[in-house]
């Protein structure tokens, strides 16, 4: 029964560190909270190759937003004030 448990988790990378998805479905401020990063950062997926600086296919989850959480999803937590200028 443990490794029929263990062949339903979730893992996911935020920042480049490894974590365990409590729930298959997680709000953009609940992934934020695993990672420990601060609620007034975005969370970014990272849709194609990982990009330093969030181009290409990335996109912005919102706080709200929902996502289904897939094994090996990348996700950052970046200062806004990186982006713009």
């Amino acid at each position: 029964m443990a490794s029929e448990e263990r062949d339903h988790r979730i893992t996911i990378l935020i920042n480049n560190q490894r974590f365990e998805a409590p729930r298959p479905i997680m709000t953009g401020r609940e992934i934020k909270e695993l990672g420990g990063g601060p609620m007034d950062y975005w969370l970014i997926l990272n849709v194609g190759a990982p990009d330093p600086q969030a181009g290409g296919d990335d996109r912005q989850i919102q706080d709200d937003e929902r996502v289904e959480l897939r094994n090996g999803m990348r996700f950052r937590i970046v200062n806004p004030g990186t982006f713009g200028g």
